[in-house]
């Protein structure tokens, strides 16, 4: 079965409205990342695949003009000057709102040497249930960490911000004392649904509401929180912060683009100086509660379907890893997830089993050649 939408009949030289109409008809079809480009068809993710949302090419005096209506006359002077853009998108249409994470860039696109490119990410208005995203129970029961450090991670487009998300608004609606801050670049799910039993999530959006990830940890420890929560711990302040905090009774929580449980130590530790390894190995030991990878594997039926790698830093795991130099720890982790049951390949093995995935998937995502 392959992911397909009717395209929609998108009208030359279409205005905001009908912009805005056909925004909403792709979101409420399940269609993400949707992508405006000189010459090309409108394209937009659906389930992992891209399908053609157009039937006609966009012509780039129509992008041009969609710009200049969306977000102002200086953002082609912007991108001419070979700079690219981040902005926020937002609507209403008939009380539903949708929003989206935008990315504006200069391009070389087919004939055109100087295209445009606009990729529109819809934002979710509330994140689903935790009970709804198959988590397995080591996982599930291992994920609250009043003190220590969580790491959900994974590439880009592989639902890290839907688990957090699932999983703040669970903690929200279920315990009277815990304090969430979050800190997001940008704000993505709201919680204005959710029915907390203690105080609302408070968000913070970098560059609005606060200046950096790691000045947002500092501005957690003067608040108190339960949980403190951030969009992504990709340089050594972030890191370091996100450690302290774990360290001084915190649950502290942040997400990486990384593809495995070894390959994530080994990331924190390499944004640091070499001088300054082994003091951030120790700590970040001491600190670690649990790590989750996630991928996104696209099915036989068209489908997508969640495979995890983890691992629950235990005492025992703990003292073994302390007793060994840490460029040891990716080896010594390899072969602990994988003597659990807990790797990638594993969660690959069951979905060959359950043939919802055929041997050249399974291969493709395990990281072996395919034939």
């Amino acid at each position: 079965m392959s992911a397909r939408i009717d395209p929609f009949p998108l009208a030359p030289n279409f205005g905001v409205t009908q912009l805005q109409v056909f925004l909403a008809w792709a979101t409420s079809n399940s269609a993400s990342d949707i992508v405006f480009q000189t010459g090309d068809r409108v394209w937009g993710e659906l389930k992992g695949r891209q399908v053609p949302l157009t039937m006609r090419a966009m012509k780039e005096g129509e992008l041009k003009m969609l710009l200049s209506l969306a977000f102002g006359n200086e953002v082609i002077g912007v991108i001419k000057s070979g700079r690219d853009m981040d902005r926020p998108y937002g609507f209403v249409i008939e009380r539903t709102a949708y929003r989206y994470r935008v990315n504006i860039s200069g391009a070389h696109i087919g004939d055109a040497d100087d295209g445009l490119s606009i990729t529109l990410r819809a934002i979710p208005q509330t994140p689903p249930t935790l009970d709804t995203l198959g988590l397995p129970v080591g996982i599930r029961e291992n994920l609250f960490q009043p003190h220590g450090l969580v790491l959900i991670c994974g590439p880009t487009g592989s639902g890290k911000t839907t688990l957090m998300s699932s999983f703040y608004a669970a903690v929200s609606q279920s315990k009277r004392d815990a304090k969430i801050l979050l800190y997001e670049d940008p704000i993505e799910f709201l919680f204005s649904t959710v029915k907390n039993i203690g105080p609302k999530i408070r968000q913070m959006q970098i560059g609005r509401h606060i200046p950096s990830f790691a000045h947002g940890l500092r501005n957690a420890m003067r608040c108190k929180p339960t949980l403190i929560g951030i969009g992504e711990a990709r340089d050594a302040e972030t890191i370091r912060a996100l450690v302290e905090a774990a360290l001084t009774g915190h649950g502290a929580y942040g997400t990486m683009h990384t593809e495995s449980v070894a390959q994530t130590i080994n990331r924190a530790i390499q944004v640091f100086p070499l001088d300054a390894h082994c003091a951030i190995a120790s700590k970040l030991l001491d600190a670690l509660r649990l790590i989750v990878v996630q991928i996104l594997v696209p099915t036989l039926d068209g489908e997508r379907s969640a495979v995890r790698e983890w691992l629950y830093f235990s005492r025992e795991i703990k003292e073994r890893m302390s007793a060994m130099p840490f460029a040891q720890w990716g080896a010594f982790l390899n072969q602990e997830v994988r003597s659990m049951r807990q790797d990638r390949a594993t969660g690959l093995r069951q979905l060959l089993d359950r043939q919802r995935i055929d041997q050249t998937l399974f291969r493709r995502y395990a990281g072996e050649a395919v034939a």
